[in-house]
């Protein structure tokens, strides 16, 4: 890459990085795709379920070939002709209770691009406790959000969200247009680069938010609750 700073140093470091990728759909795929083309060696991509039409409207690099194929896998074959040198493991199930601790523990960051709150939970429980960076971004309809939660340095997810907003529904296919998951996934891909490599400051403490609609962005500083049962000091092992 020929930014000033950045460096083979910084290069070297993807290529020895693992990244786990939940969810590969408009914000986990555009964040994976984006990965791939950086130079990250190694990615771990979890997605149970199959490609449906519903998908094509924000799913980059998925066409109507690919219909009815495990996601995982498809999505692995695409980035393997982006960088036939990348590994890339499949999992053909969603992040859950049972392979949460074993997926992150495989990994040197997560990022989360999962739509439901109780499967992004077990991701900041267990990437907290391992100490684990998560980069985690969501749109739901026309707005977004993104953030870097560093364990011991930021507040989590947790902090953010001690419940799940009303307002985010359990539905199956969530409401957005492609441009808007893809500035999602595109921003959280960076914040993973930027905490892999030490280039660039990511956003710590920090809830960057914006509406498409109103064409409005905010950058909200959060803060590390003290009794939060994640990042707190009083949180279980």
């Amino acid at each position: 890459m020929r930014i000033e700073g950045f460096g083979e140093e910084g290069q070297l470091r993807l290529k020895g990085a693992t990244v786990l990728v939940s969810r590969v759909g408009g914000v986990g795929g555009t964040a994976a795709m984006n990965l791939v083309r950086a130079g990250v060696g190694r990615l771990i991509l979890a997605h149970g379920g199959k490609v449906v039409p519903e998908y094509l409207n924000r799913w980059q690099l998925i066409t109507p070939d690919d219909l009815g194929r495990p996601c995982a896998q498809v999505w692995a074959e695409k980035l393997g002709q982006i960088d036939a040198d990348v590994e890339i493991v499949t999992v053909d199930e969603y992040i859950n209770g049972e392979n949460v601790a074993d997926l992150v523990s495989r990994a040197d960051l997560v990022v989360d691009g999962a739509p439901l709150f109780e499967e992004r939970y077990l991701m900041n429980d267990e990437a907290m406790r391992q100490g684990k960076p998560l980069c985690m971004g969501a749109m739901f309809g026309m707005e977004g959000y993104a953030s870097t939660f560093i364990p011991g340095e930021s507040a989590c997810l947790r902090c953010v969200f001690p419940e799940k907003p009303e307002y985010w529904t359990d539905m199956k296919v969530f409401p957005a247009i492609g441009p808007g998951p893809a500035i999602v996934g595109t921003t959280i891909a960076m914040e993973a680069i930027k905490v892999l490599t030490g280039f660039g400051q990511p956003l710590k403490n920090i809830l960057w938010f914006f509406d498409l609609e109103s064409n409005t962005t905010r950058y909200l500083e959060i803060e590390r609750v003290k009794d939060c049962p994640a990042c707190g000091a009083s949180r279980s092992h």
